[in-house]
């Protein structure tokens, strides 16, 4: 391979011929030329799009529902115009901007913020309210929030559909709730002599009562009710939403953990994508396999919400950005404002060539 080896005329030389063929399948499967059918990361993505008579069937009615127009480049043009007004907005702000220059390759460098310090009155404001917060257990906070939504509590229902007869079953479920989502068992839960707490009850209430169905239909009581506080209400409108990821390493086997030594060493672990809104409240989540490009995943979570209605602005950072994802939201009616990091290095995009438009 490196040492140029002499083969007679016509010979071909096989090492180099499958190095070749294994680089152009790997370019081209970059720009989705090739496709791995039984791959849910590499097939073609058009595959599952509607045509033919059943999007002919479908086409008016999706499109008033997504608020669209019959012909694409009435879309276009509308897109192209805003485009147009909103580049030469910011061009003209550019120039009276000192936080921002343009370098003789044409890149944009912003001056960073400086950080603005807490004022006295703020740091009094935490000192007096740490000191008001009574310090609690957490199975504790869980059934006070269930005396305040009883809802909560109402939405485990046993896998057999009857009606449950146990005494004591929300303070089963705390417990329950307590030793799986902090992931320390039921060992420190478990109480011998309390009927409630005893340890074949709460295997008996999990394996019963908690399935994904429940525990969505519990989070939606309490976004309803987080978003009626005036606390909350002051925080935002509840219809900005922000999307990121956070990477676990997975100590035991499991099929959705992956291999990533710059995360996770020489372990496997899995990425816990969520979304919260500016009111901080939890609205969705997916585990995603190892820590793959996290951006299609990013709109399962948007419409995958437990409560509430769909955001109309979403913001993530640079790992679940993508062009297409860009183009699914705009579609679907909702405003994309992605973080990027690294400024200079990004690249606009021009609808068409005229030097006297923006677009």
């Amino acid at each position: 391979m490196f040492g140029s080896p002499v083969y007679e005329a016509g010979a071909v030389n096989r090492h180099a011929y499958a190095l070749c063929v294994l680089e152009r399948f790997w370019r081209c499967l970059k720009r989705r030329e090739v496709f791995a059918e039984a791959s849910t990361r590499w097939r073609n993505p058009q595959a599952a799009l509607l045509d033919g008579e059943r999007w002919q069937g479908m086409r008016a009615e999706t499109l008033t529902a997504l608020g669209l127009p019959a012909s694409p480049e009435t879309l276009l043009v509308e897109h192209a115009d805003a485009l147009d007004e909103t580049l030469r907005r910011v061009g003209g702000r550019l120039v009276a901007n000192p936080d921002a220059r343009i370098d003789e390759d044409g890149k944009i460098h912003l001056t960073g913020l400086r950080a603005v310090e807490e004022p006295p009155s703020l740091v009094d404001l935490r000192t007096r309210t740490t000191a008001m917060l009574p310090r609690v257990e957490i199975p504790e906070a869980i059934l006070e929030v269930m005396n305040w939504v009883p809802q909560l509590q109402e939405a485990f229902t046993a896998a057999s559909g009857s009606r449950s007869r146990m005494t004591d079953l929300p303070v089963s479920v705390a417990a329950c709730l307590t030793a799986h989502s902090l992931n320390v068992g039921y060992r420190p839960i478990a109480s011998k002599g309390t009927p409630a707490l005893e340890r074949s009850r709460l295997s008996h209430v999990y394996q019963n009562y908690f399935r994904p169905e429940t525990l969505s239909a519990a989070n939606t009581p309490l976004v309803d009710a987080q978003a009626a506080l005036p606390l909350a209400q002051a925080w935002g409108g509840g219809m900005v939403a922000a999307v990121d990821g956070m990477r676990f390493v997975v100590p035991v086997p499991a099929t959705f953990a992956r291999p990533n030594r710059k995360y996770f060493g020489s372990k496997r672990g899995m990425t816990w994508l969520n979304a919260i809104n500016d009111r901080g409240m939890g609205r969705g989540a997916k585990v995603v396999s190892g820590t793959i490009r996290d951006s299609l995943h990013m709109v399962d979570v948007i419409f995958g919400l437990d409560g509430g209605e769909l955001p109309e602005i979403v913001v993530t950072d640079t790992g679940s950005y993508s062009d297409l994802v860009f183009g699914l939201l705009a579609l679907l009616g909702i405003s994309y404002r992605p973080a990027l990091a690294d400024l200079p290095d990004q690249k606009g995009w021009r609808i068409n060539r005229a030097p006297t438009t923006a677009s």
